[in-house]
């Protein structure tokens, strides 16, 4: 990011986040480096590692459009990661897991050496604005820098904890194949100690119905 040059520890945004510092150490102060996590389906996880993301191609369905989208909390990366087995039990798909055996499953969450840059912080989240109305003009850069032809390197969704409006944790957007590389593959086994067993539907509903035609007179 040579347009930067050294005045990027000086920018808004460098001294934004040396007051509300991320989770994860400052690798590189000139650059914004950190490291950052991202989860994905396994079946995707080679051609991250073997040829790198391509925002270019990335689905404009989230929340600031398309992009390559990383997080300073494992635990919210973790939620992108569906069960080897039936492929269930993360955000994008269904919640729950229905393999009995959770816990003897194998999990990888790749910890991105990750550039962000000038980071555009988003605090108060527009749709509009980052994702764009028309489906024909999709969003897979940063937004303009004000009164400038300039575009931001990267955008944070603030979280509410430092007063952004939507989200519980902070998510980081990138737009360049170039900033980030995967330093380092992490894996994990789920715990299931605190695992809720699956809802029973119909049984509920049962249950509802004798309650509701219970004579209690």
């Amino acid at each position: 990011m040579k347009h930067n040059n050294n005045q990027l520890e000086n920018s808004e945004s460098s001294k934004y986040l040396q007051g509300c510092p991320l989770l994860v150490p400052l690798l590189n102060a000139r650059a914004n480096e950190y490291w950052l996590f991202h989860g994905s389906d396994s079946k995707i996880l080679p051609t991250l590692l073997n040829t790198g993301y391509d925002p270019r191609v990335s689905s404009i369905d989230g929340m600031f459009g398309g992009g390559f989208y990383l997080a300073e909390n494992s635990s919210k990366s973790n939620q992108y990661i569906p069960c080897p087995s039936c492929e269930q039990n993360c955000i994008l798909r269904e919640p729950q897991c229905k393999c009995k055996n959770q816990g003897d499953f194998e999990f990888s969450i790749i910890l991105y050496r990750t550039i962000l840059g000038d980071v555009h912080i988003v605090k108060e989240y527009k749709k509009h604005i980052y994702r764009e109305i028309d489906k024909h003009h999709p969003v897979r850069r940063p937004p303009k820098k004000q009164n400038s032809e300039e575009l931001y390197d990267s955008v944070m969704g603030e979280c509410k904890k430092y007063g952004g409006d939507r989200l519980n944790y902070r998510e980081f957007v990138i737009y360049d194949g170039g900033q980030a590389y995967p330093e380092y593959v992490i894996q994990f086994k789920r715990s299931v100690k605190r695992t809720k067993p699956l809802l029973d539907l119909k049984n509920v509903i049962d249950n509802c119905h004798t309650f509701l035609t219970t004579d209690l007179s």
